[in-house]
């Protein structure tokens, strides 16, 4: 029976061994943990940025709906209270450890000829997300509690033209 092959299958051979692994597992164990903490880290930092974005585009609309306040009452008071009923209905804090996070630095209305026009800068003072992480884990925080933003909007001055005489 020369050249005959053998009866039984190449595959039925190969179940058979048994493939050797060095190691205890704990290299990836380690690995495990460490791409975790790293998920974790990722994950951390998208959420404050994502948070800070939206605290960007809040502030924006803030000071676009104080200008259009003040260009239609000439009023600067007026832009103030819609910019902060606009950060309440946003749902951003007003204050963060009893420091107020927000003002209207700047609300000019201009009644003249060449440039009627009102301007309002609104400054924020956003608060991170995870400032005590650092101290929980027992490191120092090194990091300032919030990050100043601003945004500024500008609008025709509407009282200018309504007013009587002009």
């Amino acid at each position: 029976m020369r050249g005959r092959a053998s009866a039984r299958p190449f595959f039925v051979e190969v179940e058979n061994m048994r493939w050797r692994r060095g190691g205890t597992g704990i290299s990836a164990l380690f690995a495990g943990l460490v791409n975790t903490g790293i998920g974790l880290v990722i994950v951390g930092l998208m959420l404050t940025f994502v948070t800070f974005f939206h605290i960007r585009n809040v502030i924006g609309i803030a000071a676009e709906n104080g200008a259009r306040a003040a260009s239609i009452t000439g009023d600067p008071n007026s832009a103030e209270q819609a910019v902060q009923s606009t950060l309440q209905a946003a749902n951003l804090p007003l204050t963060y450890h009893g420091q107020t996070l927000w003002n209207t630095s700047m609300v000019q209305v201009t009644a003249d000829v060449a440039s009627p026009e009102v301007q309002v800068t609104v400054q924020y003072d956003a608060p991170y997300l995870f400032t005590d992480l650092f101290a929980a884990l027992g490191m120092p925080n090194s990091f300032p509690a919030v990050l100043p933003m601003s945004a500024t909007a500008m609008d025709v001055n509407e009282s200018y033209f309504g007013s009587e005489g002009v």
